[in-house]
């Protein structure tokens, strides 16, 4: 085998890390690059806030306007307060209940538990089961692993090392028995159904209705779904008065008891584009009002002319060179985000106007040349940021979707809605069929395919026929 030596040309692109940068600042949502903002001022000299107002008591004061003012107001009323001036019930509302929220416990079901736990009367022993069990739920209150499991192999506890194996199983029984008796009862079980029977156990169902209660959790929640009453009586061998108080009963329990805890996991969205329809015009804004209007600040860079180190030099202007970037980057993005929202109300009116169902066909691509950028800085842009607008808060990304049908007028999402439309209509003995919905999107020129239909019927995770019309 010898050697050879051949030439050639190739076309290759290489990103510097200040494009890179760029990028990933322009692919950012909203909360995101607050954050990153916020750790650039502390971090950076350079940068600069203006215009910081701090707000006083009097400041407040002098910007109210004087007609909100009441000379006869008076608190000295026999029910408190009787200044009638510019209260606003509804507001009084919001702002109470924003309060409720606000106040409302944040606490953990796992550490509402050990609460529970550590002031219960218990042996040492006891209380390590509990802890061990307590630590292996998920946040809706059921077993991440079998209970048993968790004493198998080797135990570094010293306290549960003196116990022998039958002595621990007894325990964990015991245990288990004990947790699901806490608020909210039901915990400790391997999944909703147990918790169910569980509950109905705690709360003193009669012993004659446990077995038929038990039997319509494991095997009849689907009939009673799909409403098929009678072969659910028959199943259980029960009358109708038993099934209506069994059923009354089952509707006073938590399927999920831990859900009312805070799971310690909370996500905030923050939309980066507002498009509203108000008094028949469409206007629009852009989140570059929750950021900070960053400058240079002018007291760092003047160091450099008064201070001789070389290296103190060196550092003012890395610094402001890092600041100037960061605030081109984000009047890159908010530049961007205005254009693509002035594309997406010209694309979208009847959406904005109509709703979803009048969702046009879009692609990154149009847009993308609309912009004159490229179709990954749109997909960028999309990406983890939310619009704002008369239909919910809803993510970009769901304004473009593919035409479908013959139609190029009929986008995806559009006919998506139309079927979630149809289904609503026809509940119960009138359901229609995915054949039947597919020839009635045909009577309306949106011409698909049944299993297109029944694709769509899925994602919108709409049960079929058979289960909506008994």
């Amino acid at each position: 085998m010898g050697l050879s030596l051949e030439l050639g040309t190739k076309q290759t692109l290489s990103l510097s890390p200040l494009m890179l940068q760029r990028l990933e600042t322009l692919a950012l949502p909203l909360t995101e690059l607050q954050a990153k903002i916020q750790e650039a001022i502390e971090s950076n000299p350079a940068l600069d806030i203006p215009n910081s107002i701090e707000q006083s008591l009097d400041n407040m004061t002098n910007r109210l306007p004087s007609e909100s003012k009441n000379d006869e107001y008076s608190d000295s009323s026999a029910y408190g307060s009787d200044y009638q001036g510019i209260y606003d019930s509804e507001a009084s509302d919001r702002k109470q209940k924003f309060i409720e929220n606000t106040l409302s416990s944040s606490k953990t079901l796992m550490q509402h538990l050990s609460e529970t736990l550590h002031i219960d009367t218990l042996s040492e022993e006891e209380r390590e089961i509990g802890e061990l069990l307590i630590s292996n739920l998920d946040t809706t209150g059921f077993n991440n692993l079998p209970p048993l499991s968790l004493i198998e192999g080797d135990n570094s506890n010293e306290i549960l090392n003196k116990l022998s194996k039958e002595e621990k199983k007894a325990l964990i029984i015991k245990m288990q028995e004990r947790i699901q008796n806490y608020e909210p009862i039901g915990c400790c079980c391997d999944d909703y159904r147990q918790s169910l029977v569980v509950q109905a156990e705690i709360k003193g169902l009669d012993e004659e209705l446990l077995e038929p209660f038990e039997k319509l959790v494991y095997n009849e929640l689907q009939n009673i779904r799909s409403k098929k009453i009678k072969k659910v009586l028959s199943n259980l061998k029960i009358d109708e008065e038993t099934y209506e108080y069994l059923f009354s009963f089952l509707q006073t329990l938590t399927p999920f008891p831990g859900s009312q805890f805070d799971n310690g996991i909370r996500e905030y969205v923050i939309p980066d584009l507002s498009i509203y329809v108000i008094d028949g015009k469409i206007e629009l804004e852009t989140s570059s009002k929750n950021l900070p209007n960053l400058t240079i600040s002018k007291e760092f860079t003047d160091l450099a002319k008064e201070i001789d180190d070389s290296q103190t030099k060196k550092y003012i202007k890395e610094q402001t060179t890092i600041a100037k970037e960061l605030i081109n980057q984000i009047e890159m993005r908010n530049k961007n985000l205005f254009k693509l929202g002035m594309i997406l109300i010209e694309k979208q009116s009847d959406f904005f106007f109509k709703g979803p169902l009048y969702l046009k066909p879009l692609t990154q691509k149009e847009v993308a040349l609309e912009m004159d950028v490229h179709e990954t800085t749109i997909s960028r842009l999309a990406s983890s940021k939310w619009l704002d607008c008369d239909w919910g808060i809803i993510p970009i990304k769901n304004l473009f979707s593919n035409a479908v049908g013959d139609s190029s007028s009929n986008s995806k999402a559009s006919i998506k809605e139309r079927i979630k439309q149809i289904i609503n209509e026809n509940e119960g003995p009138k359901a229609l069929s995915d054949q039947k919905i597919s020839d009635k999107l045909a009577q309306e020129g949106i011409k698909i395919a049944r299993r297109t239909v029944s694709k769509y019927r899925k994602e919108l995770n709409i049960d079929s026929t058979f289960l909506r019309g008994n």
